[in-house]
């Protein structure tokens, strides 16, 4: 019997394991792969103020991103360019089996090649089935924590629901020339209603991908055609992929259990960035289960308030983001166009926009950014 199962070893669910465990609860984190790390898609970028918050694994950073340069579809540029860095790319495998280290510190039960099969309620606890190779075996938890990223076979026999939609993430790594600093690009023909990245690992690699509404990959083959074909130095590349959460899950909570991190889909709606919504969703997490074990209450009604809490703290977020995307579909190349050269003549409207940029929290800099398109078409 543990007081909690973590369902999941990415960073979410092993931050969440570490703090419960740090807090005297016996924990135990079950994964349904044979090591964490391994072959993850994404970017990395995580937010400087998050890193130091969190106090993540310094080694497993790659660079800092101290600037970057948007493009509109004719390629007139506005540039971003604080006076100390916006954010750290990371290393997935080394940031991820660095924050699970930290969770193995902290007294947590780490069970590997260990897939949960089926969740079901009894009277005072949680039955838990888990496959490890051919064996079957049933586990007891008070609660659990739901960490499994984007897969919500659990979450659905649980009435919990999933994501109404999903992005698709493409991606590459590989050397270029004139790499500088990281590079963001708008425009229907590259990505519509989203945008294409360049964004640099040290002097000579970069990530290079696309987060589109559908067709990953052939807008990101578009893309590198169409403005990297003469900076790539690589003839041949591998393309990574896969779908992203786009909006969060029905119910975050069920009698006993909690999801955390893209199993909630707590994911950015502008980038789909999930670390940073992750691990803050994660704090109220533990404090609403450290409550629940406090009064001896797990009830439905009790867990909800996790659900309140946690849209309180990035729901705004999640709608401007989808509300943003939305206009961004309406608008023509040469709409975009018309934007951007906007922005470079008015000075003290950038300035606005600078004023107000939180690497974390889009609706500062979007809000007026909206106001604008508005006025303007």
């Amino acid at each position: 019997m543990y007081d909690v199962v973590v369902v999941g070893a990415g960073p979410i669910g092993s931050y969440t394991a570490s703090q419960l465990a740090k807090s005297g609860f016996k924990v135990a984190i079950f994964e349904e792969d044979k090591n964490v790390g391994d072959n993850v898609i994404c970017t990395g970028i995580i937010g400087k103020e998050i890193f130091k918050r969190f106090n993540l694994p310094q080694e497993a950073i790659l660079s800092s991103i101290k600037s970057a340069s948007f493009f509109s579809p004719s390629l007139f540029s506005v540039e971003y360019a604080p006076s100390t860095p916006l954010a750290y790319v990371v290393d997935r495998g080394i940031f991820d089996r660095g924050v699970l280290a930290y969770a193995i510190k902290s007294g947590v039960e780490v069970h590997f090649n260990s897939r949960v099969e089926k969740i079901k309620t009894e009277e005072g606890f949680m039955q838990l089935e888990v496959r490890k190779d051919s064996f079957l075996k049933k586990i007891r938890a008070i609660s659990i924590v739901l960490a499994t990223g984007v897969k919500y076979r659990l979450q659905q026999d649980l009435g919990m629901g999933s994501p109404p939609a999903f992005f698709q993430g493409a991606q590459i790594e590989t050397e270029l020339e004139a790499l500088e600093q990281t590079e963001i690009y708008l425009g229907r023909e590259i990505c519509p209603a989203s945008f294409a990245w360049v964004v640099p690992l040290n002097e000579v690699k970069a990530r290079v991908g696309v987060l589109a509404n559908n067709r990953g990959v052939f807008y990101l083959k578009n893309f590198l055609q169409k403005r990297l074909k003469n900076r790539i130095k690589e003839k041949e590349f591998s393309i990574s992929q896969k779908r992203i959460a786009y909006g969060s899950i029905p119910k975050s909570f069920a009698q006993r259990v909690l999801a955390v991190g893209e199993a909630g889909g707590q994911i950015k709606t502008t980038t789909g960035g999930g670390i940073a919504y992750g691990l803050l969703c994660s704090e109220i997490a533990c404090e609403v289960l450290k409550e629940s074990f406090k009064k001896g209450d797990f009830s439905e009604r009790k867990l909800s308030e996790y659900e309140k809490l946690w849209k309180l703290k990035i729901g705004k977020e999640l709608k401007i983001g989808c509300n943003a995307r939305k206009v961004l579909e309406k608008l023509t190349d040469k709409q975009i166009d018309k934007v951007f050269k906007f922005i470079q003549k008015r000075k003290s409207v950038k300035r606005l926009i600078e004023k107000r940029v939180n690497f974390e929290y889009h609706s500062g800099f979007l809000s007026p950014v909206l106001k604008i398109l508005t006025g303007l078409i």
